[in-house]
């Protein structure tokens, strides 16, 4: 895929993200990840109604910081 990293373990960690086995499906979606630590991620950013990050000007939630700063 053309990744590089200065660190010989997180390139090791990237390959398992290209594993044809993804054993960690989604209940509530489609999706599904090779490492159980991406399918908690997932839950807990796309589906979660927990939104601590929230714009003072429009007063809308988000998961990430960094994406209420950027809005």
């Amino acid at each position: 895929c053309g990744a590089s990293y200065h660190h010989q373990y997180r390139l090791t960690s990237h390959r398992v993200s290209h594993m044809v086995e993804r054993p960690h499906a989604c209940s509530q979606c489609k999706s599904a990840f090779a490492r159980k630590h991406d399918l908690q991620r997932h839950v807990r950013l796309l589906h979660s109604m927990r939104r601590p990050f929230v714009c003072p000007a429009c007063h809308r939630g988000f998961n990430r910081e960094s994406d209420c700063e950027r809005h």
